[in-house]
């Protein structure tokens, strides 16, 4: 049933909406940001009592674990000689790993409340990084960019 579920929401949808892709897209994204946030707060609130306890001990080793990422997928990208553009799109899809999957092998296990915790705030945390990282490297153009443009 639950496979059956998202695609008679789209047939659903499409009929009502006669097509209109910009409204579609924009309920659709509407329904994951808030079906990500709904997730996000359960897992928060059933493991409320460990990340009393180890909260902050988590978001440091959750930022050590992406800041590292993003430097060890530029890194190697660089050992290899790698153009700049394909270096910082390597750094970012090292720095930027889903933590959905562990959220979901974790309802499985049925440690949601435990072993949930550490993707849940991984999770908000790699897309805050993720976008600031790339901020920043939007304002510093490659080698390459500077070169067409002179």
């Amino acid at each position: 049933m639950v496979f059956f579920l998202p695609m008679i929401g789209a047939i659903v949808l499409r009929h009502f909406l006669k097509g209109d892709k910009r409204l579609m897209e924009k309920i659709l994204s509407m329904l994951s940001m808030v079906g990500i946030a709904v997730i996000i707060t359960i897992i928060t609130a059933a493991g409320r009592n460990s990340l009393l306890q180890v909260g902050a001990l988590l978001l440091i080793t959750s930022l050590l674990h992406n800041v590292a990422g993003y430097s060890l997928g530029y890194g190697v990208a660089w050992l290899f000689g790698m153009p700049e553009k394909d270096r910082r799109t390597i750094a970012l899809e090292v720095g930027m790993q889903n933590g959905g999957l562990a959220s979901g092998l974790a309802l499985q296990m049925g440690k949601i409340a435990t072993v949930g915790l550490a993707p849940a705030i991984f999770g908000p945390l790699m897309n805050i990084t993720g976008s600031v990282l790339a901020s920043w490297w939007r304002g510093k153009p490659t080698e390459e960019e500077k070169l067409k443009t002179d």
